[in-house]
């Protein structure tokens, strides 16, 4: 991929700095400025030290990179372009670092700062402390590009099955309880859709761990329990409080929206990986149970204005 049209805001066209921003790009992991300028050298021997260091100065402050410190004495550097913000545990013994992502980590923040009226720029979260290996001798399996991108895929589908089972268990019980015989069946068509898309997720995770045998045992990266699963959880749980069909409907239209927002959010936010793909197809599948959702809610709510004009 051909980077060249990303330039920090007032960068002047450069060959040299265009070099280096993609090759910056092009890198998996952290990279120091020396890391960086090591590349960038057996590319193009006259560039400089210090127009590395210029040029990686000028990503980040146009977000195009982050600066983080895991407590080596030097500074290193991570794409943050189609890269998601995510925050990062640290061993202050072997000073490696490993990432996770979390949504509800992320929400708290917004959160915040949204109470305090305050326009936050960057976040970075580092938690230092004895990782795995240097604690128990048990040696952690390395994260090649490979295998963290099935990670990301494996995790993708977790979320994803999650979330589906937790819609299947609210479409099963609304159909349960809806007294109107088109609602019931629209519920129970949700549910009968819920529980074929569940049979097609498990199938692609047990095809996924098929191909790398050791991928159950690897760290987990997204953290995503509480936004994605619990959107339905608390619809379920709303259901047993008692409602009537047209606030049923309405339930069920406020969880495919917000299950949709989320999943389309995060899948625009990733580079191209089949987790992206997993997200995105999910999220155009809770925008069609949405939109059928919607409609029935119009249709019964006309139903209803005309039984009520028939009635002497």
């Amino acid at each position: 991929m051909d980077y060249s049209g990303l330039r920090p805001a007032g960068g002047k066209r450069s060959s040299k700095r265009d070099l280096i921003l993609n090759l910056f790009l092009q890198q998996k992991g952290h990279l120091s400025a020396d890391d960086l300028y090591d590349l960038v050298r057996r590319e193009e021997t006259g560039i400089g030290r210090a127009t590395v260091y210029r040029t990686l100065q000028w990503m980040v402050e146009a977000g195009i990179a982050r600066k983080v410190d895991f407590g080596e004495g030097r500074s290193r550097f991570e794409p943050s372009f189609h890269h998601p913000r995510h925050f990062h545990l640290v061993c202050n013994t072997c000073h490696r670092s490993s990432e996770f992502l979390s949504s509800d980590v992320e929400t708290l923040i917004e959160e915040i700062a949204a109470v305090r009226q305050f326009a936050p720029s960057q976040t970075i979260i580092q938690v230092f402390g004895t990782c795995e290996e240097c604690r128990t001798g048990h040696q952690a399996m390395p994260l090649d590009g490979e295998a963290t991108e099935r990670v990301f895929a494996r995790d993708a589908l977790r979320i994803a099955v999650a979330t589906e089972r937790s819609g299947l268990a609210f479409y099963t019980r609304a159909a349960r309880l809806t007294t109107d015989a088109r609602g019931r069946d629209v519920f129970r068509k949700l549910a009968e859709d819920e529980q074929a898309h569940l049979g097609t997720l498990e199938r692609r995770y047990r095809e996924l761990l098929a191909e790398d045998p050791l991928l159950e045992d690897r760290p987990t990266f997204l953290f995503f329990k509480g936004a994605a699963e619990g959107i339905f959880a608390d619809g379920t749980e709303r259901l047993r409080a008692g409602i009537d069909d047209l606030q049923a409907l309405l339930i069920g239209i406020r969880c495919e929206r917000d299950s949709h927002k989320f999943f389309k959010r995060y899948g625009e936010r990733f580079e191209d990986s089949e987790g992206k793909r997993i997200f995105l197809e999910f999220a155009d599948e809770e925008r069609e149970h949405r939109d059928l959702l919607m409609a029935e809610y119009r249709s019964l709510r006309e139903r209803m204005g005309k039984r009520k004009k028939t009635k002497p």
